[in-house]
């Protein structure tokens, strides 16, 4: 009985690492899909976004690849940080990727990335 209890328990935890991977993989697709569908001038709009902050340091080109998937991943977390929470980037599914995206193709998070003069310091 105590056998038949442990290989469920692993074969549910087994479960539950590929479909937490496929997730993250998905999202990863839609990231990639919203980036490519701005034009050229837009997704390098988006790259110099993230760079002004540091977090993108590869060629401004617009082509999506590990450099841009990180920043990306690694701006969405900086937002959240340098805003005290009062922007949250929701990477899981096409509409907050949507609105992150064309957010910073914008220029919407400017003042929260790099400073424009929007920002509270010591609020």
């Amino acid at each position: 009985m105590k056998r038949r209890y442990f290989l469920t328990a692993f074969g549910a935890a087994f479960t539950f690492a590929q479909t937490s991977t496929l997730h993250a993989q998905m999202r990863l697709d839609i990231l990639r899909q919203r980036f490519e569908m701005l034009p050229k001038h837009e997704r390098r709009k988006v790259q110099t976004e993230l760079s002004y902050t540091g977090l993108y340091n590869a060629t401004i080109d617009g082509s999506y690849g590990p450099s841009t998937e990180r920043a990306l991943i690694s701006g969405a977390r900086f937002l959240a940080d340098n805003s005290r929470n009062q922007i949250r980037i929701d990477l899981t599914g096409a509409p907050g990727v949507n609105e992150y995206i064309t957010g910073l193709a914008s220029g919407r998070y400017a003042a929260w990335l790099y400073g424009e003069g929007d920002e509270c310091d010591g609020c």
